[in-house]
C-alpha cells in the first residue's frame, strides 16, 4: 500500500495549472471587414455629387424621356436674374455598376477596348508636346479646373487631331446603341455624368463629352473627368426635363410623408422610419 504523501502533494497541486493573468489586457478583436456599398448607397453618392454642383433642384430616378431611360439623379439650374427664371442648364447622373452594362452588345467589345488602350501612350505623349508648344491652351475658367486645365481639342497639332478622331470613332462604336448613347440622344441634358464604382471603367473608354465620377468604398466621390456641354439642347427640352425632375421629386416627397394619391383619392399610411443621421 502506497503512502498518501507520495501520491498527493496538498501544497503543490496547482503547479501544473495555468491561471489567467488579469493584469494583461484582453486580446483585441479583429476589425470586421468594411461593408460593401449597396445600390442605395451608390445612389446616395450620386445625389451627393450632383448636390456639390449646386443646382436649383434635384431628384432621383428621373426618366430622360417620358418613361424611358431612368437616370440615378438629375438636376437643373435657373436664371435667377430674369423675371421668368427659365431653366438654363440641366444635368444627369447615370449609374452603372457592371462593366458589361457600360458597352453595347457589339461583336467584339474587348477588341475595341484593346485598340483604345493601345492609343493611351501616344495620346499622353502628344498632350505633353501640346503643353510645351501651345501654352495658350491652358484653361483658367473651368468649373473644375484642377481636373481639366488644358483645351487639347483646340490644338493645331495634326497628329493629335487625327488621333482624337480615331479615338472618338472607336468610342462611338463601343457605345453605339447602349443606354448612355440613348440618354445623350434624348437631348435633354446639357451635362451628362457617368458614375461607377471606383476603377470600373477608364476615362478613355467612354465618349469624350461624358463626365466620369468614381464612387469610392469610403463613401466619397471623385470627379475623374468633367462633362462637356452637349450641343443642340433646346430650351423646350430643358423645360420638359425640368418637369420630369419636378414629378420625380414630388413622388419622393409623397412617399417620405406617407401619402398615397391615386385617381384623386388620398390615403395615409405609416411614415417610413428615418435612419439615424451619421456624424
Amino acid at each position: 500500500m502506497s503512502k498518501s504523501g507520495e501520491d498527493f502533494d496538498f501544497f503543490g497541486f496547482g503547479d501544473n495549472f495555468d491561471f489567467l493573468d488579469y493584469n494583461k489586457s484582453a486580446p483585441k478583436k479583429e476589425k470586421s471587414e468594411k461593408k460593401k456599398l449597396t445600390r442605395r448607397d451608390f445612389y446616395q453618392l450620386c445625389v451627393g455629387f450632383l448636390a456639390s454642383l449646386s443646382p436649383d433642384a434635384i431628384a432621383t430616378d428621373v426618366p430622360a424621356r417620358r418613361y424611358k431611360y431612368k437616370t440615378a439623379a438629375a438636376g437643373f439650374w435657373r436664371n435667377n436674374l430674369s423675371r421668368n427664371r427659365e431653366v438654363v442648364r440641366t444635368a444627369v447622373i447615370v449609374f452603372l455598376d457592371r462593366l458589361d452594362n457600360c458597352f453595347c452588345d457589339c461583336a467584339e467589345p474587348q477588341k475595341l477596348l484593346d485598340a483604345i488602350h493601345a492609343m493611351r501612350n501616344d495620346k499622353e505623349r502628344l498632350e505633353a508636346e501640346i503643353r510645351d508648344a501651345e501654352p495658350e491652351l491652358a484653361a483658367t475658367d473651368d468649373l473644375f479646373g484642377e481636373f481639366r486645365s488644358w483645351d487639347y481639342a483646340s490644338s493645331k497639332n495634326p497628329a493629335y487631331l487625327k488621333l482624337l478622331r480615331k479615338l472618338e470613332k472607336l468610342q462611338r462604336a463601343l457605345h453605339r446603341g447602349n443606354r448612355l448613347e440613348r440618354i445623350r440622344r434624348a437631348a435633354v441634358a446639357d451635362l451628362c455624368f457617368l458614375a461607377v464604382p471606383a476603377g470600373l471603367i477608364a476615362p478613355d473608354e467612354i465618349a469624350n463629352d461624358w463626365g466620369l465620377v468614381y464612387l469610392n468604398d469610403d463613401r466619397t466621390f471623385t470627379l475623374i473627368r468633367d462633362a462637356e456641354l452637349q450641343d443642340a439642347i433646346s430650351a423646350k427640352n430643358r423645360q420638359l426635363f425640368a418637369q420630369n425632375i419636378a414629378v420625380a421629386a414630388t413622388n419622393a416627397v409623397l412617399f417620405m410623408e406617407g401619402v398615397d394619391c391615386r385617381n384623386r383619392k388620398v390615403c395615409f399610411r405609416r411614415i417610413p422610419r428615418r435612419r439615424q443621421r451619421q456624424n
